[in-house]
């Protein structure tokens, strides 16, 4: 019988140099383009995002009765603000089940 493999920490590894400049800027572009996504969603459900808001992408769960892909874009004092990527729709938690079958929503 073979023994399981454990798990060990490993050191960080620095990335060669070619690679850590890719990475910086990749790191700023997704940066820049995050902001930019959750100015629009803050802005789109008036938020009123401000320098206290936390930027991220975070999975939304989705419920399964619900066809939407969804992730949330920013946190404020007023709340938080996601974007169902698949049908073009910006909502806060809580309120797109209200929304029921978002197939059936009219989208420009």
């Amino acid at each position: 019988m073979i023994p399981a493999p454990t798990l060990t920490p490993k050191e960080p590894v620095f990335l060669p140099a070619e690679d850590r400049t890719r990475m910086a800027r990749l790191y700023e572009e997704v940066w820049i383009r995050l902001e930019e996504m959750a100015m629009i969603t803050s802005r789109t459900l008036k938020l009123d995002a401000g320098r206290e808001s936390e930027i991220g992408f975070r999975h939304f769960a989705q419920e399964p009765k619900f066809d939407y892909d969804a992730v949330e874009l920013v946190r404020t004092s007023r709340g938080a603000g996601c974007y169902d990527y698949r049908h073009g729709l910006c909502f806060e938690p809580g309120s797109h089940h209200q929304l029921g079958d978002v197939d059936s929503t009219v989208r420009s």
